[in-house]
């Protein structure tokens, strides 16, 4: 289950075969709640962390010593971790869109947040009592001993999710027209209003290009033309994990101010594995 690596992989004619993993610089914030942090670690490819936690808001600090994508998932009863696994590596990872189909069916994605070498992520989630899996998505080919399975249980700890700025995904492939612009750091919070699965990618523009560079490189690169996005590669990106629909959560961000482009990238099976930002889902949004 791989996120977008940056907006040039899709350029690449990585189209069909899902998404690749981006870094996000997420710098750790302090809790508004009064809940002890859930510290994660995850050290090539697997996740490293309690395998209980208490219900309720809890704050999550994942830590790597390279690019990971953490992402919290739930599947259904039946759907076991190895069709789980399968479903992701020729699916997600490869395009199969009955894959793809049949995991949206049995699994509840929950949200998550990169890291990397001296940015960790910050991310709060509300838990209700149940088993979920943890898994970095930051991989080429997902393996069953990468799969970490925590439960939750025990006595709800209070608290409540931080203040943040709302980004909302509506209809099927549609975001929100506000905020119009963020501000350098600080919370943001990702509601899933839509009929599909979604995640945030958010890349600042190369300087002097706008979201109408951005619809000619779209339409370039779907017809097969290998041609760079207009995005400043070497600025910080935002990314988060995925988010079923009727879920949200929230992170913490920091980024330099400019012109971004808020994209999905997820691979839509209806559409033969088109990405989201392939049919419509991207729009500007400043940070200043």
């Amino acid at each position: 289950m791989k996120h977008p690596r940056s907006i040039a992989a899709a350029s690449a004619g990585m189209l069909a075969a899902g998404t690749l993993a981006t870094v996000a610089l997420t710098p750790g914030t302090a809790d508004a709640a009064p809940a002890p942090a859930v510290h994660v670690r995850v050290i090539h490819h697997h996740v490293h962390m309690t395998d209980v936690v208490r219900p309720g808001v809890r704050r999550f600090v994942i830590r790597s010593p390279r690019a990971a994508s953490f992402q919290i998932i739930r599947k259904t009863r039946g759907y076991t971790e190895r069709q789980l696994v399968h479903d992701v590596n020729t699916g997600m990872n490869g395009g199969n869109t009955r894959a793809i189909k049949r995991f949206e069916r049995h699994v509840t994605l929950l949200g998550g947040i990169a890291s990397s070498h001296n940015h960790p992520g910050t991310m709060w989630l509300n838990l209700p009592r149940g088993r979920y899996i943890a898994v970095d998505t930051n991989t080429h080919r997902t393996r069953l001993s990468q799969l970490f399975e925590f439960r939750v249980r025990g006595a709800r700890v209070p608290g409540a999710m931080p203040a943040g700025r709302r980004i909302t995904a509506i209809k099927e492939t549609t975001w929100s027209a506000r905020p119009k612009a963020i501000p350098t750091r600080g919370v943001l919070r990702f509601v899933n209003r839509s009929q599909d699965n979604h995640f945030i990618a958010l890349a600042k523009l190369a300087p002097g290009k706008t979201v109408a560079d951005f619809k000619a490189w779209i339409d370039a690169t779907m017809q097969g033309q290998q041609v760079p996005p207009p995005i400043d590669m070497s600025a910080p990106e935002v990314d988060t994990g995925a988010v079923s629909p009727g879920h949200r959560f929230a992170f913490h961000y920091r980024l330099p101010k400019g012109h971004y482009i808020l994209t999905c990238w997820w691979p839509d099976a209806d559409m033969g594995g088109m990405p989201h930002a392939f049919m419509g889902m991207y729009r500007q949004l400043d940070v200043r």
